[in-house]
């Protein structure tokens, strides 16, 4: 029995070291649409960061800040509930997808298919030539020819590693400041320059040589994708009533099936395997074994399909399961729940902490009447889209009972995403206290006046309950 027969994984050799694949190019129908679909997505992945919605970043993962803007909208850590229906959508988002249409991300839109075949791979064919010019080149000694080709390759896998690292950090420390960066020296940003090399190493790990390791060793979808499909998910199959027997010289003409026992679907498999074997951990969709035996069966006059996307039961593909059920209801609550969440978030936020010290003392007031002093401290956040005007102030009621707000610059501008801290005093008569057991509870306005944003936080004051 071959190794392809025997379901042998052909990424390593008989003792379990590492056999580098070189998988044969091919054209078709999923071809070309995978082909410019990793156009779009390379121009989503890679430009997204120096885009921008309403003044922010489209996208910046701003952690030493707590700051996170999502397509126009920015968020800080108090809005931990809104980042988590978030997570949670595009996790059951995947799931309900996998259960569905099986790996369609990992063959379609993965980082790590689309970078390596749509730019990497690409370099290799550019520099080093079709699958079996690079295959001898690999086992041939190492000559000048092979170190001008290899030397172009490495040099072009290292260029475009450095672009795609700077793209991935514009994520974190945002496009304008990764461009200031890149114009300073290095040592004035020193962590950053480390982390960018050693993001640029790494994807040039990934990227140029551990490849299809990384889907068959460290992907956790990978390892849980069994969990997530059933036998009416969608997936690459071999048609094995078809296609069985295989055409072979101790197989009766009349009995073979359509499997012409070509191999084309492994030479040109990414991860190295034999999908006639069954659906397989290693499979990522990418649909090139399709593409490849659509092509034979076409030259031998045979029906197009033997390797095909289908259901593992060969049923039709049906949304209306009870699984299919489950993740769409709890992906309707999570868009239900981050909808409303959105909506009824505030253009500002609030926080209101009391002074440190003593919670009261006792000052002299313009008519040098001893009265008692409360002092807060607010935190305001502008989470609108435009610059606000802010202004404090107390309600009438407590105003008509003499209490007094002092504040240091009242009102206040803040720019968008702009936050400040404000301290302010109330002044309030001992009587006043007295009378409300020495606790007073009560509100404090904010107002922006270039708008008709209008909110009330609770306030407490404190005094001695006795004269």
């Amino acid at each position: 029995m071959s190794d392809l027969d025997s379901g042998k994984l052909t990424s390593v050799d008989e003792h379990g070291d590492r056999l580098g694949i070189i998988p044969a190019e091919v054209r078709g129908f999923y071809r070309k649409h995978r082909t410019w679909t990793q156009l779009v997505l390379l121009v989503i992945f890679l430009g997204l960061p120096w885009t921008t919605i309403q003044g922010r970043q489209t996208i910046l993962l701003n952690i030493p800040d707590r700051e996170f803007a999502l397509f126009g909208m920015l968020f800080k850590s108090h809005d931990a509930p809104l980042i988590f229906f978030i997570l949670a959508f595009v996790t059951l988002g995947l799931a309900f997808v996998t259960s569905i249409w099986g790996r369609v991300w990992c063959g379609w839109a993965c980082p790590q298919t689309v970078f390596i075949d749509a730019i990497y791979r690409r370099i290799e064919l550019w520099t080093e030539g079709p699958y079996l010019k690079r295959r001898q080149l690999q086992a041939s000694p190492m000559t000048m020819e092979k170190f001008l080709k290899s030397g172009s390759k490495w040099f072009l896998f290292v260029v475009v590693s450095s672009l795609i690292a700077h793209s991935f950090m514009a994520y974190f420390v945002g496009a304008k400041n990764l461009i200031q960066m890149i114009q300073n020296p290095p040592d004035e940003n020193l962590t950053y320059f480390i982390l960018v090399s050693a993001f640029t190493g790494l994807i040039l790990f990934d990227f140029a040589w551990f490849r299809e390791q990384f889907c068959v060793i460290m992907c956790p979808y990978g390892r849980i994708q069994s969990l997530l499909l059933d036998q009416k998910s969608l997936a690459i199959v071999y048609d094995v009533k078809r296609g069985e027997p295989r055409k072979a010289p101790n197989v009766p003409k009349e009995q073979q099936g359509d499997c012409v026992a070509c191999n084309r679907c492994v030479q040109v498999c990414p991860t190295g395997i034999d999908i006639r074997n069954g659906l397989q951990m290693e499979c990522i969709a990418c649909t090139a074994c399709a593409d490849a035996c659509d092509e034979i069966m076409e030259k031998v006059k045979k029906p197009k399909g033997l390797i095909r996307y289908d259901t593992l039961d060969f049923s039709k593909i049906s949304l209306f399961r009870p699984r299919s059920m489950i993740y769409m209801a709890a992906l309707i609550v999570l868009a239900a729940g981050l909808t409303y969440a959105i909506s009824s978030r505030e253009p500002v936020h609030i926080a209101i902490l009391r002074g440190q010290g003593l919670p009261y003392s006792y000052v002299k007031n313009e008519q040098g009447e001893e009265v008692i002093l409360n002092q807060f401290k607010i935190h305001i956040q502008n989470q609108g889209t435009a610059d606000a005007l802010y202004r404090l102030e107390l309600p009438p009621d407590l105003l008509a009972k003499g209490v007094q707000l002092t504040v240091g610059e009242n009102p206040l501008t803040l720019r968008q995403d702009e936050s400040h801290e404000w301290y302010f005093f109330i002044r309030v008569s001992p009587l006043l206290m007295q009378q409300n057991s020495g606790q007073l509870k009560t509100r404090i306005i904010l107002e922006d006046l270039k708008s008709s944003f209008k909110t009330e936080k609770e306030l407490i004051l404190v005094g001695p309950k006795n004269p």
